[in-house]
C-alpha cells in the first residue's frame, strides 16, 4: 500500500522540526505546542500522526537502525572493512542529524537499538567461525567491539576530526580485537 505524499511530507516536517528543537534544547522539554509552531502545522495535524513527543523520536530512531542495518548486512564483521566503512559513510552523509540525536540521547551508540544490532552482527560472525563455544565470550567480545566502535564514532560526532582516520583506526582495533576468533587461514 502506497502512503499519501502529504502524509509523507508532513512527517518529514514533524521530523525535521523535531531535529531543529534538539539542537536548542533536551527532547524532554520540547512540548508538542513548540514543535507545531514551529513547523507552522496544528495540534490536530501532529495528533494524526503522532501520539507523543517520543513517538517521534522513535521513528528517528528507527529510521537510523535501518540505515545503519543496511550497513551490517553488507558484509561479515570477519571483514571488518566493509562494515564499518558503511557505519562512516552513514554518519559522513547525516552527522547533523546524528550529532543532534547523540547530543540528547547519549545512550543513543551506548545502549540503544544500534549498539545492539552491531552486537548481534558481531556475535553471529564468531559465532560462524566455530572457534569459540563458550556463548559468554562471544557475547563479550560481541559486546566490546560494538561498544568501542560506537564510542570513537561517538567522539567524531561530539568533537570532529576526520573521518577517515575514525574508519581505519576502527577498522585496525576491530581486526585486532577479534583476530583470535580468525582460523589461521584467514
Amino acid at each position: 500500500m502506497k502512503t499519501d505524499l502529504r502524509v509523507i511530507k508532513t512527517r518529514a516536517v514533524i521530523k525535521n522540526t523535531l531535529i531543529e528543537l534538539m539542537s536548542e534544547k533536551e527532547i524532554a522539554k520540547i512540548t508538542v505546542s513548540q514543535l507545531c509552531e514551529k513547523a507552522k502545522i496544528n495540534r490536530k495535524t501532529f495528533y494524526r500522526h503522532y501520539r507523543e513527543i517520543n513517538d517521534v523520536k522513535a521513528e528517528l530512531e528507527n529510521e537510523a537502525l535501518e540505515e545503519f542495518s543496511k550497513s551490517f548486512k553488507n558484509g561479515s564483521i570477519l571483514d571488518a572493512k566493509t562494515i564499518i566503512s558503511g557505519i562512516s559513510e552513514v554518519l559522513r552523509q547525516r552527522r547533523d542529524f546524528y550529532s543532534r540525536m547523540l547530543k540528547f540521547n547519549p545512550d543513543l551508540f551506548g545502549k540503544g537499538r544500534l549498539k545492539t544490532a552491531l552486537c548481534r552482527t558481531i556475535a553471529a560472525a564468531l559465532r560462524s567461525t566455530g572457534r569459540e563455544k563458550n556463548e559468554q565470550v562471544v557475547m563479550s567480545a560481541a559486546e566490546f567491539t560494538a561498544a568501542g566502535v560506537f564510542s570513537l564514532y561517538s567522539g567524531w560526532l561530539e568533537e570532529g576530526g576526520d573521518i577517515d582516520f575514525v574508519t581505519e583506526l576502527s577498522v585496525r582495533l576491530v581486526t585486532g580485537a577479534l583476530s583470535g576468533f580468525f582460523s589461521e587461514n584467514r
